[in-house]
């Protein structure tokens, strides 16, 4: 007799391998990715980062709401906390692996704590199973959200271990933080070995209780893979940058890590910002006097450049600053000793290192101070591209020329290296991201430069008709509108009216009628 097993019956976890243990066997180097990815990113354009989905809604989206989606899961967990069996754990699990937990645990924790009835050492080892066992990612936060309702202590290895996913970082840190009596070390031993989302959320609730963490948030607390400018104004206050930048010389790894603070300040963003910062006007005085004895690195000179230009902006923002904690003769001060600091002639040498150190981050920052120093770097970074014919960074570099001569030679090279046919694949959906679309982004590097430069680069604009990725198709739509038609020759002419009637996007679409008209096609 054949016996059929009703595989819609089984848990949905069985057969899989718990997240926690596939975190576990990467020891120390957690790549990002997990078990069930394909299955919760299906049916999506893109995929976030680890941690990022939470990360973003939670910084710029609005506080949790109760739903009845809310609701009937922590009735789900109330009725299994009060006689847990294998159907309420199977039922509630397959609602958690549909919610979305990150959009509601707030939401959710309120309800638990005052839903009638339920069990808490029931709660509290449901959460553990769901943590160790779970194969989805939303069933684990919601196991460590709900292990965060206790004391917990006895699970700190296992919250540690998953923490160090940037995509549960945000749920152990709140855990760890209501729930260990020692939870500020234990949350600053845990920041050291996340880089992303994960550090953010860890470093915004880092109490600086110790000398030992006023050192590291100055030094190494800023940065991260997101932005800095999240953490900048938090470690600068919670570090004590003022007084750390006071004295009369300080080390190396100090300055550095000033430079990542200053910048990411200078930048402004999502965050605090160098006017929210009170501390700003004492503490650019001090980097700039520091930089002027000690500075010795593009990145160093390129946070001058970025001093220079703030304490340089008009009148109307400076009266603002100068009725608070500024005043003009600190402004002028401050000025006077960045003109110093350009004007010292070893930079130059130090730019044309960093260009050709085959550094990409010193490149970038080479290449930002040479045009500010009036450096001539083209043919340095020309030279290097045809070593790494493939390198992106070098398309975006070269593309700022306004020589026609070196557009057109560059335009040549990367005719003959890009691989266009396989770019040109038809008029697609796609935004672009991932590796699988690289060469399409040096593409798009190329394209949204040619409308400065008509008559040059025909057959990219025509591969970036024909791409899936609709920035390229905007980016060559951009060059023949500022093209005259005299310019583009009939294979352009001809592919324009095709992907008229082809293209799957309406705004693209309407671009492409509107530019059939002004050209009189």
């Amino acid at each position: 007799m054949v016996i059929f097993f009703d595989r819609a019956k089984r848990p949905l976890w069985e057969g899989r391998p718990s997240i926690y243990s596939y975190i576990k066997e990467q020891g120390q180097s957690v790549d990002g990715s997990l078990p069930d990815d394909d299955e919760f990113w299906a049916g999506d354009r893109m995929r976030w980062v680890a941690g990022g989905l939470d990360g973003a809604f939670g910084h710029h989206a609005g506080p949790d709401k109760m739903t009845d989606e809310t609701r009937e899961l922590v009735q789900l967990l109330a009725k299994h906390s009060r006689k847990p069996k294998d159907s309420t754990r199977k039922a509630l699990y397959a609602k958690l692996v549909k919610t979305d937990v990150g959009g509601m645990i707030d939401a959710i924790i309120d309800e638990v704590r005052k839903q009638p009835g339920i069990k808490p050492e029931s709660v509290f080892l449901e959460g553990k199973w769901l943590a160790e066992n779970a194969a989805h990612r939303n069933a684990v936060k919601f196991g460590i959200a709900m292990l965060g309702l206790f004391q917990n202590g006895q699970v700190k290895d296992l919250l540690l271990t998953l923490g160090r996913h940037e995509e549960f970082t945000l749920y152990t840190t709140v855990a760890i933080y209501n729930g260990m009596e020692d939870s500020n070390q234990v949350l600053f031993e845990l920041a050291q070995e996340v880089h992303g989302w994960g550090k953010i959320h860890i470093v915004e609730r880092l109490e600086p209780s110790s000398q030992e963490i006023k050192d590291w948030l100055l030094r190494q607390g800023c940065r991260n893979n997101v932005m800095n400018q999240y953490l900048a104004c938090i470690c600068a206050r919670n570090g004590g940058l003022r007084e750390a930048l006071s004295v009369d010389q300080v080390d190396g790894e100090l300055l550095d890590g000033a430079t990542d603070i200053i910048e990411a300040l200078l930048n402004g963003g999502p965050a605090e910002d160098i006017d929210d910062y009170e501390d700003a006007p004492q503490v650019l005085f001090d980097y700039v006097r520091l930089i002027r004895e000690q500075g010795t690195t593009v990145l160093h000179l390129s946070v001058i450049f970025s001093i220079y230009g703030f304490v340089s902006e008009d009148e109307e923002k400076w009266a603002a600053r100068n009725s608070a904690s500024w005043n003009e003769q600190l402004q002028s001060d401050i000025r006077a000793g960045c003109e110093r600091i350009i004007a010292d002639p070893k930079w130059n040498s130090i730019v044309m290192n960093a260009v050709r150190s085959g550094n990409l981050t010193d490149a970038y920052y080479g290449g930002a101070c040479a045009e500010k120093l009036g450096i001539d770097i083209w043919d340095t970074l020309y030279e290097q591209l045809t070593a790494e014919p493939l390198e992106e960074f070098y398309y975006y570099q070269l593309m700022k020329s306004d020589d026609r001569d070196r557009i057109q030679r560059f335009v040549q090279f990367a005719t003959g290296h890009l691989p266009l046919q396989q770019i040109a694949t038809g008029p697609g959906t796609e935004m672009g991201f991932g590796e699988e679309y690289a060469a399409h982004r040096k593409l798009g590097a190329i394209l949204q430069s040619l409308d400065r430069f008509e008559g040059i680069g025909a057959e990219l604009i025509l591969t970036g008709l024909n791409s899936p990725v609709i920035s390229n198709r905007n980016m060559a739509i951009n060059a023949l509108e500022s093209w005259d038609v005299s310019s583009w020759g009939e294979q352009l002419i001809h592919a324009v009216a095709h992907l008229s009637e082809l293209e799957p996007e309406e705004q693209v679409r309407e671009r492409l009628d509107q530019l059939r008209k002004d050209k009189g096609l």
